[in-house]
């Protein structure tokens, strides 16, 4: 997929990059609806962090408290992919994220937008960022 930006300049996505990166996504998601919660965060850069209204999270210690705070309260989870944009080292990827958890006994369902700033820790795709705002 290539995508005309604002220079003008063409930037094209590798298929096998963008099928990475969307393996990756299949695998998070996967861990969620298992309740693997834990194993989402290894998804992560060591340095990595997670913005979002009213949350910073720094690390992937505090990521790994994050993702496992919806122990036992997981339901299912649910990343669409709108973008993905390769400059290199670096790749950006925006997308849809549907997380369903219960809260007081009832299901919810928490609908975001993401932006995902991927790089490449340890020979893998690693998220450094993410940032999220409610839709």
């Amino acid at each position: 997929m290539c995508i005309v930006s604002f220079f003008m300049a063409t930037l094209c996505v590798s298929q096998t990059i963008q099928d990475e990166i969307l393996e990756v996504n299949r695998t998070m998601e996967k861990a969620y609806n298992k309740g693997e919660l834990a194993r989402i965060a290894e998804h992560y850069t060591r340095d990595g962090i997670i913005v979002g209204n009213s949350t910073e999270i720094k690390g992937r210690e505090a990521i790994t408290a994050y993702w496992e705070n919806l122990q036992g309260r997981h339901i299912k989870w649910e990343l669409e992919n709108v973008e993905i944009i390769d400059y290199g080292s670096t790749v950006i990827q925006r997308g849809i994220s549907r997380l369903q958890f219960y809260h007081e006994n009832k299901a919810f369902q928490s609908d975001v937008r993401f932006t995902l700033v991927w790089v490449k820790e340890d020979n893998e795709w690693k998220i450094k960022i993410d940032h999220y705002s409610r839709i």
